[in-house]
């Protein structure tokens, strides 16, 4: 069954938007980053077959989330084939409840592309231009005019993290903030007391502050509430039963997934995270939803089901986020080559007891959500982000047995790149 599209689609994308959204960022995207507009445009989609999910290579990859702190974890996956889903360990440690994959939970960062979804609606309905400064919607919100739209979505604005000096302790900064309900302008605050980390628009530094700006542009521009935007725009035309904005209540309803924080002692217990109001997110990480649902918004995303072609092409737009050449950041979205030479989009996320991931193909066939009930412990994070080589590179060719191979260089082009942070971790 076809989503309704809603009315925001129906609009004719003129060429000066077009020219609009991608030109800004094809002078910064590098050559291999650039071939990435659509799924005809990555040869790799052309010239190999897509390889069957390796359902004991995602089991493998949660038990390594387990063995390095999570309590339980889960991931569930859709190809043409249909939704396969595994879980293991608990959802609950007190009450000992397996790990469930129809489960809620709070998807962190991944709510920065719900975000960015929304302010891309309104500039497709030219309510706003991504490389006009913030400061023309938002009068005197920044100390800087350089600042734009865009640089707020590609983390290029050189805003400082508020959520550096904040959870700087872990369990203290948590429990400070637990039940407390801040305004957007008390969070940008908290980052202009802090020095910039960029000039606006030289390098990538990942900031929380970034979105929440996002959050006070759809409020500005829409005069409703981000939870109304969220809503009306993403969670209703997707059929996204499982998905919710809840700010400032703090808690989870119907079944769900207890969260566990790590304090920064070796050894010491861990903390139940689960209710809380995540007001220190909002915009930038306060959304709850399922596996079931994050796969349906990334696969619906990808397949053009919320923005224009032109403005997917603009999102998908990237430049790296780090030296590897493996990943990348586009318009509220993150790009990761897996060593299959597939390239999946979608966002990590991390709030205080959730490790997320929430990945989809270009093409939006095939999608990966997958969930481990810790945080600071990003050695379980790292292990949680094997779940994507395994569904969507399948099984590894087992290594051939000859007298130049030895188990050192079999397994060194496949050690995992440590888990991009959404958050200050410690462990």
């Amino acid at each position: 069954m076809t989503v309704p599209l809603s009315s925001h689609r129906r609009l004719t994308v003129s060429a000066a938007l077009i020219a609009a959204l991608t030109g800004a960022l094809a002078p910064a995207t590098t050559a291999s980053a650039a071939a990435v507009t659509s799924p005809s445009a990555d040869p790799t989609a052309i010239r190999t077959r897509t390889p069957a999910p390796d359902m004991a290579g995602v089991v493998a990859a949660l038990e390594s989330a387990m063995a390095n702190g999570a309590p339980g974890a889960m991931a569930r996956y859709v190809g043409p084939d249909g939704p396969r889903g595994r879980a293991v360990g608990v959802r609950d440690r007190e009450s000992g409840t397996a790990m469930d994959t129809r489960a809620r939970f709070r998807i962190g960062s991944v709510s920065k592309t719900f975000s960015s979804v929304v302010l891309l609606q309104l500039v497709e309905e030219g309510r706003l231009k991504l490389d006009t400064p913030v400061n023309t919607y938002l009068e005197g919100l920044l100390p800087d005019d350089r600042i734009t739209v865009r640089h707020l979505l590609t983390h290029r604005s050189g805003l400082a993290d508020y959520t550096d000096a904040m959870f700087n302790e872990t369990v203290p900064g948590f429990e400070a903030v637990r039940n407390r309900v801040f305004s957007y302008q008390e969070l940008v605050d908290l980052s202009l007391a802090e020095p910039r980390t960029t000039e606006p628009g030289a390098a990538y530094a990942y900031s929380n502050t970034n979105f929440v700006v996002v959050g006070m542009l759809i409020e500005k521009l829409t005069g409703r509430p981000v939870a109304e935007a969220y809503q009306r725009r993403i969670i209703k035309p997707l059929g996204l039963r499982a998905t919710a904005y809840v700010h400032p209540d703090t808690r989870i309803k119907g079944t769900h997934v207890r969260g566990y924080l790590h304090p920064d002692e070796a050894g010491a217990p861990l903390v139940d995270s689960t209710q809380q109001t995540a007001s220190w997110a909002q915009s930038a990480g306060a959304v709850i939803s399922s596996p079931a649902d994050l796969n349906t918004f990334t696969s619906a995303l990808m397949r053009g089901r919320l923005l224009s072609p032109a403005t997917l092409e603009a999102m998908t737009t990237v430049t790296p986020t780090d030296g590897t050449n493996t990943r990348f950041y586009g318009l509220g979205l993150r790009r990761y080559d897996l060593s299959c030479g597939t390239r999946v989009y979608g966002h990590t996320g991390t709030v205080q007891g959730y490790y997320t991931y929430a990945f989809s193909t270009r093409d939006g066939r095939r999608s990966l959500s997958a969930l481990a009930n810790t945080s600071n412990r990003g050695a379980a994070n790292t292990a949680l982000g094997g779940t994507l080589e395994a569904a969507f590179c399948g099984k590894r060719p087992a290594p051939a047995s000859t007298a130049r191979s030895t188990r050192s260089s079999d397994t060194s082009a496949h050690v995992p790149l440590p888990a991009e942070r959404d958050l200050p971790e410690r462990h």
